[in-house]
């Protein structure tokens, strides 16, 4: 069965159906006051007391109401076969669908953990920075503790001369100073 004839056949046959209800209609219609010279067929519309045309009519009347629950019903049936069978899968499909959905989560797993690697690379690349930046700031830091060690030392030696020309100043002068008065 080709793809067009897959997509027209359930359009085709409630049209099919109604019309096969409707010339059957129109059969009976046509036929049945040629039938109706029966003896028995006549005596029970006269016990009924209606007339053929009008018994006629209403024959017609249930049969279209009848093919158009009975069209009506085909395409419900169809739309509710047509809804399962997207609905249902088959059991090879469900293991292929549920691979495939592993598969899928397992591939948003895979590129989480791999956006949470590169992002652990990227602090570890700034952890190496700032510890080499601290080693560098703690030799530069050991470097000014030393030069001011250094300075301490050179200021007490200039303390230590600044008393000792002091106390050197009063008897430097060669001698004994001049008494005054005497």
């Amino acid at each position: 069965m080709g793809h067009s004839e897959r997509v027209m056949r359930p359009q085709m046959l409630p049209l099919g159906a109604t019309r096969f209800v409707g010339v059957h209609a129109l059969i009976a219609l046509v036929l049945l006051p040629a039938q109706v010279q029966s003896q028995e067929l006549k005596h029970w519309v006269n016990a009924t007391g209606l007339d053929a045309v009008t018994l006629l009519f209403g024959l017609a009347a249930v049969l279209l109401l009848a093919a158009a629950l009975g069209v009506m019903f085909i395409a419900r049936a169809r739309r509710r076969e047509r809804q399962s069978q997207e609905g249902r899968m088959a059991p090879e499909n469900t293991y292929e669908v549920a691979l495939a959905r592993w598969i899928e989560e397992g591939q948003q797993l895979f590129n989480l953990w791999q956006e949470r690697v590169e992002r652990l690379d990227e602090l570890q690349g700034r952890l190496a920075a700032m510890t080499q930046e601290i080693d560098q700031l703690r030799q530069e830091g050991e470097a000014l503790l030393l030069e001011r060690d250094h300075l301490r030392s050179i200021l007490a030696r200039i303390g230590e001369l600044i008393q000792r020309a002091s106390e050197v100043r009063p008897g430097a002068t060669g001698g004994a100073a001049p008494e005054v008065g005497a």
